[in-house]
């Protein structure tokens, strides 16, 4: 395949892919806008007419080309980029996907001719009216509200810290709850039918050795091992935690049915809860509490703009 062709197959597959994330109303709007108009035409308009008639009224000139400065990369009629913007973008991009390389001029150029290639399809769609309809005003409008949000988040977080020290001194109030996982040591017995099942339970109810019952009748990979799951932290799947949650050491639970057939599991024994070192631990701690505190700042801020800010809200309205 020819680079030509690849940067080619490249853009279109993006498009497609914009395309089918975005739903019908989109591709029919982008079907209609490279659709030439015809006077002889009887086919319906890929939009409802009430919105075919306000893209009409409300196409737009074509504005006066963007100048061409020293420091100007590429021109695309009105729209241009200077070689610092075009830096900012590779970063930003960079920031995204790590691996692709910045710094190679064919991977470059790919970015630069895909910049172009939306600008056209933009300045194509304005021209035809496309930009205007509801739906896309509603999700540019929350796309500027979101970015605004993640800004005044940032600034308000940005000089936020957690020292080791405080880490440490929060280690050493809630030391007691810092502790490992408890394990279960567990044994199964997995069997294809339930009456199979209800028949060892009742054997082993009556004092049978779990082990020797596993080895003889389990189906289980573990049978050679007389059931030994060893210690596990989480169950293998959910029907065995809930089995497993009210035996004591020692305890059968009854017959229920998992991936593999029907079971039977035993609690040989219970151990962990052991205290964690402040090393182990002090990563995740620094984090958890470097979160807490921006999460506060930012809602302190809020409480205080809250206060300003007139706030009404028609509960009959939002009960109906």
């Amino acid at each position: 395949m020819s680079s030509k062709n690849y940067r080619t197959h490249v853009f279109f597959g993006l498009l497609v892919l914009v395309l089918a994330l975005s739903g019908c109303d989109l591709i029919n709007s982008i079907k209609e806008y490279f659709q030439e108009p015809s006077e002889t035409s009887t086919a319906q308009p890929a939009l409802p007419q009430k919105n075919v008639s306000a893209q009409r009224q409300a196409v737009q000139a074509p504005k006066a080309p963007a100048a061409m400065t020293p420091d100007t990369l590429a021109r695309v009629g009105s729209w241009s980029i200077t070689v610092k913007e075009f830096e900012e973008r590779l970063d930003a991009l960079q920031e995204v996907v790590p691996e692709y390389d910045i710094t190679d001029p064919e991977a470059r150029r790919l970015v630069l001719e895909e910049l172009i290639n939306q600008e056209v399809l933009v300045q194509g769609a304005e021209q035809r009216g496309l930009v205007n309809q509801k739906d896309i005003d509603a999700a540019v409008e929350e796309f500027r509200r979101t970015l605004i949000v993640r800004e005044v988040a940032r600034q308000l977080t940005e000089n936020i810290e957690e020292s080791e020290a405080e880490a440490l001194a929060f280690y050493n109030e809630n030391k007691e709850a810092m502790v490992g996982p408890t394990e279960w040591h567990v044994r199964e017995i997995v069997v294809k039918t339930k009456e199979e099942a209800t028949n060892i339970l009742t054997e082993l109810l009556k004092g049978g050795d779990f082990q020797e019952a596993a080895k003889l009748f389990s189906i289980s990979e573990t049978a050679e091992r007389g059931g030994d799951l060893g210690f596990i932290t989480e169950e293998p799947f959910p029907q065995m935690g809930s089995a497993l949650l009210p035996l004591e050491e020692g305890d059968l639970s009854s017959v229920f049915k998992g991936p593999e057939g029907y079971y039977i599991v035993k609690l040989e024994g219970k151990r962990g809860g052991a205290p964690l070192t402040f090393e182990e631990i002090k990563t995740d701690i620094m984090e958890t509490q470097l979160l807490q505190k921006q999460q506060e700042a930012i809602l302190e801020h809020l409480e205080r703009l809250k206060a300003k800010i007139p706030i009404e809200i028609n509960e009959e309205l939002l009960q109906q």
